[in-house]
């Protein structure tokens, strides 16, 4: 079972589909509802609410912000998806050992990224975690070799 590339796609998957569902919570919680925004965090926030964004829409940057925010949520929950479609769909070994690549490729990338440049501990788990499940992914599948189980 732990040789199967399958499994690997799937928890792979599955941990980026939670991540996405834990950071949509936590948005949900904290800048829609506005919970737990007091002190610093309020003055924050009230100055983004008055700071226009150049967009040409003018949304305020605390409007942005929140935008951005979701579209983190999605990112997770597109990739983890991608990664569950393609078990689900029985997709064959070659298939799941490019993507498994792509994903390994991909979360390195945004890990080297969230570590270095912009250092943010939620990043920084999420594409840690992502990085060696998505290689183990593409290890296994290259181990069957032709079997397309």
């Amino acid at each position: 079972m732990l040789r199967s590339p399958r499994v690997w796609m799937y928890v792979a998957g599955g941990w980026l589909v939670v991540a996405g569902a834990a950071h949509a919570a936590g948005h949900v919680w904290t800048f829609v509802l506005e919970h737990d925004i007091y002190g610093m965090r309020e003055f924050a926030m009230n100055a983004m609410k008055q700071a226009q964004s150049p967009d040409p829409l003018h949304p305020s940057m605390w409007r942005q912000f929140r935008a951005f925010s979701v579209g983190f949520s999605l990112l997770f929950f597109f990739t983890g998806l991608t990664d569950l479609m393609l078990v689900w769909t029985r997709a064959p070994n070659r298939l799941l050992m490019r993507f498994a690549l792509l994903g390994t490729t991909f979360w390195t990338v945004a890990f080297g990224l969230f570590v270095f440049v912009d250092p943010v501990v939620q990043a920084i788990i999420v594409s840690g975690i992502a990085v060696p499940l998505h290689a183990i992914a593409y290890w296994t599948a290259s181990l069957a070799d032709g079997d397309d189980g």
